[in-house]
């Protein structure tokens, strides 16, 4: 008697173990590929293929020699999840640790890491990313308390370009791209849409004082081109794909 009645204690516990197991692995859902995806920034212009690069800092009346951008809270946003995915809809890259990104400097064209995450794949639809003031260094840095600075030469004559600007800026690509393995991602300014519409009768060196400046508080008198400048912001980012080169020195 005692001998069934171990065997029948037996009996349930397998049994018991099995329907735990069972509900385990229906509680925590299929695995889920995951690709490593790796965003670097990057200058081009609109006219040029996807993944192509550039070597051109002129644009019209400008001629860039430096480039700086601040930046925080970077994330991919998964497009389309269905009710129920245990893929979350957000992928972290970047948060509460603000990124100066060199662009340029000295003429020379950098591709400066913005971070690498693990992602599941899928289709991407968004960027976003906030641009915040440069806090966290030096105040005699020419990025402090600023998320955009640009040094350029203006008809010959020295030209610097710095914006204040704290807000999120939302990258979108609809044609989505796919994460289904390692991924590297560019998140690229287009040159000549950041100073698309800069007229040159807006644009003058107002305090004759040898250096045209373009801020948010209407030096020289250029505030019009400011205003312009900072409303293309957004249209000037963009995302592609592409492999890195191997100079990675700007961080």
């Amino acid at each position: 008697m005692n001998k069934t009645k171990s065997i029948r204690n037996l009996l349930l516990a397998v049994s018991a173990g099995i329907i735990a197991a069972s509900c385990t692995e229906k509680e925590e859902g299929p695995v889920v590929a995951q690709s490593e995806v790796s965003i670097a920034a990057t200058i081009s212009t609109s006219e040029q293929a996807p993944g192509a690069r550039t070597n051109n800092l002129i644009y019209e009346n400008f001629e860039i020699s430096d480039i700086k951008v601040s930046i925080d809270n970077v994330k991919l946003i998964l497009r389309g999840t269905t009710e129920g995915s245990n893929k979350p809809s957000i992928v972290q890259i970047r948060n509460n640790s603000p990124q100066i990104l060199t662009l340029v400097e000295d003429g020379v064209i950098y591709e400066p890491i913005i971070g690498t995450a693990m992602a599941y794949d899928g289709i991407y639809g968004k960027l976003d990313f906030d641009l915040v003031q440069a806090k966290d260094i030096p105040e005699e840095d020419s990025m402090y308390g600023l998320s955009v600075y640009a040094k350029a030469t203006w008809f010959g004559i020295p030209a610097i370009v710095y914006i204040d600007l704290e807000e999120e800026v939302n990258v979108m690509f609809n044609q989505g791209i796919e994460v289904d393995g390692a991924k590297d991602l560019y998140l690229t300014l287009y040159l000549d849409k950041f100073l698309e519409g800069v007229d040159p009768s807006l644009v003058s060196d107002g305090n004759g004082d040898g250096l045209v400046e373009v801020g948010p508080n209407d030096e020289d008198g250029n505030s019009e081109a400011y205003a312009a400048i900072t409303a293309n912001m957004k249209d000037a980012m963009t995302l592609k794909n592409g492999k890195f080169k191997e100079d990675k020195s700007k961080k």
